[in-house]
């Protein structure tokens, strides 16, 4: 069976399948960058939409165990709680045993503290919100129900989650890379090797 994702590596000759999931106007080199919609110039929260491969994520046509990382950057907020955990549990399965999922998004807990603290403001078509305020519900005002946010997870809620996967973490702190440090949770987690017989996790 010739899938999508495996077959746009072998045709570039790439040496690891590394995944950049809701690329948005970021085409990140080393990786295959993959969107499922095409820029909209009302779409003021994102630059572009510069995709190697259009797809939707939560049908990603790779095969099992043949992943090396996959990397999403404010993405897993746009999804509803149990449709990230079945994002989660696809992306296990198509990750190579010791594969490695990178994901930054908002920490519920930091976001609800820096609306309390009335910390910087963030300007959008409606006026000055609040940066942890624009977290809870994305973007309300281009009309584009992709750009909202449905579900803002806290670092502890997702570690339980990504355990019962079958994950490893190896980092989950609020030193972010992509948006706002402080504010955004940082996660890196393995994929736990398959254990050989009479081995013990």
């Amino acid at each position: 069976m010739t899938h999508t994702i495996n077959a746009y590596a072998r045709r570039r000759n790439l040496d690891e399948i590394n995944l950049h999931l809701g690329c948005g106007g970021q085409n990140l080199e080393g990786w295959i960058n993959i969107d499922n919609y095409d820029y909209e110039a009302e779409d003021t929260s994102r630059s572009g939409s510069f995709y190697d491969l259009k797809m939707d994520i939560r049908a990603l046509d790779a095969a099992p165990d043949s992943v090396d990382k996959i990397l999403l950057v404010h993405v897993l907020e746009h999804f509803v709680r149990w449709e990230a955990l079945d994002l989660l549990a696809q992306f296990h399965r198509l990750l190579k045993p010791e594969g490695l999922l990178i994901m930054e998004h908002p920490d519920l807990d930091r976001c609800i503290q820096m609306y309390l603290e009335g910390s910087a403001t963030f300007n959008t078509p409606i006026g000055a919100l609040n940066i942890g305020f624009t977290q809870f519900y994305g973007n309300q005002w281009d009309r584009l129900d992709y750009e909202t946010h449905r579900y803002v997870w806290t670092k502890k809620e997702m570690a339980l989650e990504l355990k019962k996967i079958g994950f490893e973490i190896l980092v989950l702190d609020n030193q972010a890379k992509f948006h706002v440090p402080e504010r955004d949770m940082r996660v890196v987690a393995r994929k736990r090797a398959q254990c050989q017989p009479g081995e013990k996790e």
